[in-house]
């Protein structure tokens, strides 16, 4: 979709920055230009929204549990402004 120039939203965590600079060097490969879009949100919220969710998952996702998302928050990495983000708030 992106090479036919087509803009398109990639829904997904990208905890950490390398993540993030990955797929910004495959969106750059394929002639697009990636933009960052960061909702920030409290960690409370965040593990809230998760939990909830895992209790009745949509077909689409994976549960995540209350321990699940305390061991990933460890790794969090959020975005930092050199990396170009949009921040939404």
């Amino acid at each position: 979709m992106l090479k036919a120039g087509c803009d398109v939203i990639i829904d997904e965590g990208f905890w950490v920055r390398s993540q993030r600079d990955e797929m910004k060097k495959e969106i750059i490969k394929l002639g697009a230009k990636p933009v960052l879009y960061f909702v920030d949100t409290p960690v409370e919220v965040m593990k809230n929204r998760v939990v909830n969710r895992s209790k009745k998952p949509p077909t689409d996702s994976f549960e995540i549990t209350e321990e699940m998302f305390n061991k990933y928050l460890k790794y969090w990495q959020p975005p930092k402004k050199e990396e170009g983000i949009l921040l939404v708030s």
